[in-house]
């Protein structure tokens, strides 16, 4: 007896997103190994500056040691100052926040400590010592969702007139009257983007009737056509793309359900995320189930939202 399967599964984009999963995670264990570096740098600031930041201090250098059959680093509070001359922080201050970040460290992540290190020297007990470069280390970079460029596409985009946009498309004759876009008395194409409240955002306009316009109107036509049409999506794009920004960076989820409402036609709960604005079901479908009545055909329809 052949029973019917009761789902299926894409194992392609099942693994896809284990792999995806897990550099997410290493992404991120990278990212704080570099932070502990900034932090190990702004601890031996703190220590030798009694936690007044302004405050002068001469540390350039810190031994970081690394043990055979132990992963994590450890520090024993050496450090150099710009002349060379080598200086030892107190034990008891060790403990005051700088070796818990130095204890961050350790040979799993060494492809992100390594390069602001030096070799100092391989000690006969099994052990390694490095000099840290605490300017290089105190540098942490910018992550993109957080650089300049971002936060100035943030500022244009808010900035921008009110969407959606829309664009819309004009034909003309050499008469100046308007004609299909088909229309072999065509000489003139016009593309106006406008904004939802109908103000012109934009327009891009192509000329293939006179001996200084394109030889190839077809062509020409379609290319104005699809800058116009990336105008137009370009506010909706960039914040779809700021928002999986956002995701990958782990600021905010844009995976994450928003209850909607519920279908007017079968009261299904409808979600949406910053991902996809689309109503679906929790399980995703977009496939209304629908209420008929005993006697009435029921045909396939879109969920939507009551109003």
């Amino acid at each position: 007896m052949t029973h019917p399967v009761p789902y299926t599964v894409n194992d392609a984009k099942l693994n896809d997103a284990l792999d995806d999963a897990h550099e997410r995670i290493q992404r991120a264990e990278d990212r704080l190994a570099r932070v502990a570096c900034a932090h190990v740098a702004a601890a031996v600031r703190d220590v030798l500056t009694d936690h007044e930041p302004a405050a002068p201090f001469d540390a350039m250098h810190l031994r970081l040691t690394g043990h055979l059959g132990t992963d994590a680093l450890s520090t024993d509070g050496t450090y150099w100052t710009a002349t060379g001359e080598e200086r030892r922080i107190p034990v008891g201050e060790l403990f005051d926040g700088l070796l818990g970040w130095v204890n961050q460290l350790n040979y799993g992540n060494r492809h992100i400590w390594r390069p602001l290190c030096e070799t100092q020297a391989v000690a006969g007990d099994n052990r390694v010592d490095y000099r840290l470069d605490l300017a290089q280390a105190a540098q942490l970079p910018d992550e993109v969702h957080t650089s300049a460029r971002v936060r100035e596409i943030r500022d244009r985009l808010a900035a921008a007139t009110y969407r959606p946009w829309s664009v819309q498309e004009f034909t003309w004759n050499c008469n100046g009257a308007t004609v299909d876009k088909d229309d072999p008395d065509a000489v003139h194409t016009d593309f106006v983007v406008s904004d939802s409240s109908g103000a012109k955002v934009a327009e891009v306009s192509v000329s293939y009737d006179g001996p200084e316009d394109t030889d190839t109107p077809a062509e020409d036509v379609a290319e104005t056509r699809a800058n116009a049409e990336f105008i137009t999506r370009a506010p909706e794009d960039l914040l779809y793309l700021l928002a999986y920004l956002d995701h990958l960076a782990g600021a905010a989820d844009a995976e994450e359900l928003h209850l909607r409402g519920y279908c007017g036609h079968c009261g299904t709960a409808l979600y949406t995320s910053i991902a996809s604005e689309t109503p679906t079901a929790l399980d995703g479908s977009t496939q209304c189930k629908g209420t008929p009545g005993p006697y009435s055909i029921h045909f396939p329809r879109r969920h939507a939202l009551s109003t």
